[in-house]
């Protein structure tokens, strides 16, 4: 019982050690230095990083809740923008301001899309079908 306890604590504690380390970073910025915005590889990276964590904490041995290991992975990505990029990202080369619930939400489609590539036996059906209904839901909008 104890052995199955510590692997459901080791990638968060892992993940989370690496971002405390990031915190850290960023703390010891002086407050009139302006923190850039995020770039392409920045994205791509906390991206991966997210994708990683999502796909070992679900695979089989770890077992972990895929809906709530999606939020932590995502609430993740948008908190580190937030913090290390002052919730600023370029796109199309222009700064962009993000609001950070609907960065959630992107990172969450995002994440899915690259778990059912990368880790597609960790997905449970459900989420794939309303990944599903969410991309066609956005393809209609950007439609109009």
């Amino acid at each position: 019982m104890g052995f199955n306890i510590s692997k459901v604590f080791v990638i968060p504690l892992i993940f989370s050690s690496f971002l405390i380390d990031i915190n850290n970073k960023l703390n010891n910025v002086s407050a009139n230095v302006k923190n850039p915005p995020a770039n392409k590889n920045d994205l791509d990276l906390y991206h991966g990083m997210g994708v990683s964590f999502l796909c070992n904490a679900t695979r089989k041995g770890f077992d972990l809740d895929f809906p709530k290991t999606l939020n932590v992975a995502s609430a993740t990505f948008a908190s580190v923008v937030s913090q290390k990029h002052g919730g600023k990202i370029i796109e199309k080369k222009k700064e962009q301001t993000v609001d950070m619930k609907q960065l959630q939400f992107i990172a969450s489609l995002q994440l899915v899309e690259s778990a059912l590539q990368v880790c597609p036996e960790n997905v449970p059906e459900k989420i794939e079908k309303q990944f599903k209904i969410e991309t066609e839901r956005i393809k209609k909008l950007q439609g109009l």
